[in-house]
């Protein structure tokens, strides 16, 4: 895989939960972003003691993009998704 730019990869997960797709890891990134935006749903029309969840997820996305982006340039392993499932 050709080098990526931490920056724009964790912008785009910072707003969109999109740093994985940005880093070819098309269904991480999907799956990512459709857990946030199921979470962020919820959070706005059903309660907001969701946040919690939200702010974890979006922790979560943020490290696993820096994670990720940084294999890639090291050309080494990428972890797996959650340390258990395999999404490549």
């Amino acid at each position: 895989m050709a080098e990526r730019n931490m920056l724009i990869a964790m912008v785009l997960s910072f707003f969109f939960y999109l740093g994985n797709v940005y880093n070819g890891l098309t269904k991480r990134g999907l799956v990512e972003f459709v857990v946030g935006f199921i979470l962020n749903l919820l959070y706005y029309t059903v309660s907001s003691t969701i946040g919690i969840l939200v702010f974890i997820w979006f922790i979560y996305v943020l490290y696993d993009t820096y994670v990720c982006t940084k294999a890639i340039n090291n050309n080494q392993v990428i972890p797996k998704f959650l340390t258990q499932i395999d999404l490549e």
